[in-house]
């Protein structure tokens, strides 16, 4: 078994070096999605979620060769969501499926962990077949760096004090700085050099606790979710505008259950969805392991009843909007 960082994996990606099994692991998500989509580039794959697998179907899936093809290769994304439903023996059974694959197939298994230090992964990592990447968040003197390249690639200079100042806004996390980079090359146009005054113009600033780190915590019931909120507000949030996000995600998340309902994969019914960036897709994701369909309808209704509250019967937005959480994450 041998590491490798991801972001050197995206550098010199060559697939004739790589072992049959690769494990990426690591707390970067952008990265982690690269990498699957630098495979998806250069073969055919099928990508899987880990918590729409059971035992059979993953063998199924693993040992069932297409009609037009003397390889397969598949990717299990929240690989961990699959073995956790696993009996002990049906997990011995899965590490010994891994042990025999062999060249020209592949598995690629996304895992949302920080450490590979429990099972099945200490089995797998001795496994003569297995690669890992390690995906985890820069340093701020590597993030510095990304953002410098990556604006010297599009020709732009920055000086050393604003490139600070716009990292310390962008919170050290690399899909969120796409973004708002991409935004602010946008802005500069043909101009040569970024000023402060630039990137207050169109970067948002990312807090540490930010809007996607509540709505994260907020779906799963985390009473964290309400200290995030409170400290959203004082950071210049308004109640509504963390609603409306709320809104959205569940809307999507209920679009994709009923299509799933349907007999559509979790893929196929994100893609119906609209939802194709591997960020909105995690979301939705975590949102449908988190809340049945009849936990969204009423949060729904909720959510709706929390307006009227607020718009017809102007009761206070910052407290019936708290209560609105605490209830939530308690139910």
């Amino acid at each position: 078994m041998s590491e490798i960082k991801a972001s050197q994996l995206l550098k010199e990606f060559n697939l004739s070096q790589l072992k049959p099994v690769l494990i990426i692991y690591g707390d970067e998500y952008l990265t982690k999605a690269l990498v699957v989509e630098k495979f998806k580039s250069v073969s055919p794959i099928k990508v899987y979620w880990g918590d729409e697998l059971d035992y059979t179907s993953f063998r199924n899936h693993l040992f069932s060769k297409d009609l037009f093809s003397s390889s397969k290769a598949i990717v299990v994304r929240d690989f961990e969501a699959f073995t956790d439903k696993l009996k002990k023996d049906e997990l011995k059974q899965i590490i010994e499926d891994i042990k025999n694959i062999k060249l020209p197939d592949r598995l690629i298994l996304v895992v949302n962990l920080e450490k590979l230090d429990k099972e099945p992964y200490k089995s797998l990592l001795k496994l003569d077949n297995v690669d890992v990447v390690i995906s985890k968040k820069l340093t701020f003197q590597g993030f510095l760096t990304s953002l410098k390249n990556k604006l010297a690639k599009e020709g732009k200079a920055i000086s050393d004090e604003n490139l600070k100042y716009l990292a310390s806004l962008l919170n050290n996390d690399l899909t969120i700085a796409k973004n708002e980079v991409e935004k602010l090359l946008l802005y500069v146009g043909d101009k040569k050099e970024i000023t402060k005054e630039d990137i207050d113009a169109v970067v948002t600033p990312v807090f540490e606790e930010n809007v996607f780190n509540f709505l994260d915590k907020f779906f799963k019931k985390d009473i964290s979710a309400l200290k995030i909120f409170i400290n959203l507000l004082n950071n210049g949030v308004h109640p509504f505008e963390i609603q409306s996000l709320i809104l959205s995600q569940l809307e999507k998340a209920l679009q994709t259950k009923i299509l799933m309902e349907a007999g559509n994969s979790l893929e196929e019914a994100l893609n119906k969805v609209g939802i194709n960036h591997p960020l909105q897709q995690a979301n939705i994701s975590n949102i449908l392991k988190s809340l049945s369909k009849e936990e969204m309808v009423k949060l729904l209704n909720n959510l709706y009843n929390l307006e009227v509250a607020q718009k017809i019967y102007y009761q206070d937005i910052n407290e019936t909007s708290k209560e609105f959480i605490l209830n939530f994450v308690r139910s």
